[in-house]
């Protein structure tokens, strides 16, 4: 009887700690998704795992320009530093216990480091500048050997989650798209998240900072990361995620609301403008408004447009792990192991034996949305104003005379086929204004795709070498940059399989130069010498060269001459 009445008491105290748990992932991810809405945001903005044809990320685009993702993590986050007019860094936290699909691999010794882009670049007389401002966020868990990218697509319309792994010293980086399904079990409405404040779970809460700064052993930053932030930086990174989390309904306005009516569409990027110039003294009640809320009733779906819900309720693991509530749990749940859990973004099942979270701190669980907007509202407005930088605003008003009514005017004279049904894009709509405006259209940076290679799915398998390859050492100190790469140029080791990529090498002649290093060093050419002299590759190669001094000569023999018969 007195253990009856032991479990009994138990089960309630369980429920009064609120033991309930929330959905597996593996069931979430494993289950069909909903029916293909009957909309033309549905069709125009697929949720395919890679990208649609002829677009890519903000990522591949960056990754394709510096020609390799660089290693170790610091020179990846100076990469988005590099790209900043003030040369800021961007915004990072350490969330030590979190709840990543990598959680289980992250601990106080080496907590998850998250990264955000937190700037607008200028444009030049040539090029339109970089707006990745809540557009680009990165997340590395060390002891997985991974990191987590989710990145805006401007020709798609949506966000793109992209994993780097394999990402630790001495190996071989591969840069792939994560399965859509898996990510969006958390990052519902496929935006990014973060927790609310007091945001407990990161290194801006004293405790959090406190227990990693102890598990350490010093106080010096980890991966050049602090290890304690100031409250304000991850209430900027909450603000980056609403800010990104909001792009994908203005798509679904601009898209769904509008139908096939151009003059919606022409009208809302009219008020958009209006705005811009001057959000004070905007008249929401003016005659424009008004025919916007008339246009969007014809075409707004029945069940409304959702703002996905980007927040997670706060969450304080030390807390938990506090009290009587605390030792109660430690002996009725399963304790997890030092690196238990998934060790990749796809073992599904290692991470859903971890114990559970509550329901309500869960990021599995559904959460209803943010906002659900109706005909009346004029957030498309909004939405699409917040697209434009400050770059662009001050191009356009000054190539408008820094007269807004021949700004707005201008939107009369942008061809007809722009108003048609299709993804929005800030660049497009800059470029189409400045024609408009009589000046000339500049280029853009991230939005050509025809010199990137194709995009690679996650779970493709590596090429296999079998013993005694020609191709080994080119693995070892060639693979990370041309193998894979985003940029067409330099993903010359490409191939499905071995024959494939020794053909590819073979064809590539200028190899034998690249590697002729008692040839080139010391002259002009120096720097055009492989790997390249700041690598870890290249200093791999070295201490191989000490051991065996033909590396070179081997793997130069294997690629024919210009003028090999």
């Amino acid at each position: 009887m007195r253990a009856v009445i032991a479990a009994a008491l138990v089960a309630s105290l369980l429920a009064a700690c609120g033991s309930d748990e929330g959905s597996g992932i593996t069931q979430l991810a494993r289950q069909p998704g909903a029916p293909a809405a009957d909309s033309l945001s549905a069709r125009l903005i697929p949720a395919d795992d890679l990208p649609p044809a002829g677009t890519r990320s903000l990522f591949d685009h960056l990754i394709a320009a510096n020609g390799q993702i660089p290693y170790p993590f610091p020179k990846l986050v100076e990469l988005i530093r590099k790209n900043d007019p003030e040369a800021a860094p961007p915004l990072t936290v350490l969330i030590p216990h979190g709840r990543s699909l990598l959680k289980g691999l992250a601990d106080d010794a080496h907590p998850r480091v998250l990264a955000a882009a937190d700037f607008q670049a200028a444009s030049t007389p040539a090029s339109l500048g970089l707006n990745p401002r809540g557009q680009l966020f990165l997340g590395f868990v060390e002891n997985a050997s991974e990191i987590e990218v989710l990145s805006y697509n401007e020709a798609a319309g949506r966000y793109e989650f992209q994993l780097v792994q394999n990402y630790c010293a001495g190996c071989i980086p591969k840069l792939v798209y994560a399965k859509r399904a898996i990510c969006t079990t958390c990052h519902q409405g496929a935006v990014p998240i973060f927790p609310q404040r007091p945001w407990n779970e990161t290194n801006g809460a004293p405790a959090t900072a406190a227990a990693i700064q102890a598990a350490r052993g010093n106080d010096q930053p980890y991966l050049d990361v602090p290890l304690s932030n100031p409250l304000g930086v991850p209430e900027r990174f909450d603000q980056l995620t609403d800010v990104g989390g909001f792009i994908p309904a203005t798509q679904r306005i601009w898209i769904d609301a509008c139908g096939d009516s151009a003059v919606c569409r022409r009208t809302m990027l009219k008020l958009a403008l209006t705005w811009l110039a001057n959000p004070a003294g905007f008249d929401a009640q003016s005659a424009d408004a008004a025919t916007l809320r008339e246009l969007q009733a014809t075409g707004w779906p029945k069940d409304g447009i959702a703002v996905a819900e980007s927040d997670l309720a706060n969450r304080d693991p030390i807390e938990e792990a506090r009290g009587f509530k605390g030792w109660l749990r430690s002996l009725t749940s399963r304790q997890p192991k030092p690196g238990d859990g998934a060790k990749t973004n796809e073992d599904l099942e290692a991470f859903d034996r971890l114990p559970k979270l509550k329901a309500a701190f869960d990021p599995l669980s559904r959460r209803p949305p943010k906002r659900m907007l109706s005909a009346a509202d004029l957030d498309g407005v909004y939405g699409l104003a917040a697209l434009f930088s400050d770059a662009d605003r001050s191009l356009l008003e000054s190539s408008a005379g820094f007269d807004t009514a021949k700004l707005v005017s201008a939107v009369d004279r942008v061809d007809e086929a722009f108003f048609a049904p299709a993804v929005y894009s800030r660049v497009r709509t800059m470029n189409a204004l400045l024609t408009a405006l009589g000046t000339k259209p500049l280029n853009y940076c991230c939005l050509d795709t025809a010199e990137l290679s194709p995009p690679v799915a996650s779970g493709e398998p590596p090429v296999t070498l079998v013993a005694g390859s020609p191709l080994a050492p080119f693995e070892q100190y060639c693979f990370a940059c041309h193998r894979g790469n985003p940029a067409k140029k330099l993903n010359f080791m490409s191939g499905p399989d071995e024959a494939a990529v020794l053909a590819n090498i073979k064809a590539k002649d200028a190899i034998r130069e690249a590697l002729d290093w008692p040839r080139y060093q010391g002259t002009d050419k120096a720097n055009k010498l492989m790997p390249p002299a700041d690598s870890l590759q290249h200093e791999r190669l070295q201490s191989a060269l000490a051991q065996n001094p033909k590396l070179l000569e081997q793997m130069r023999a294997v690629v024919p001459g210009m003028f090999d018969f």
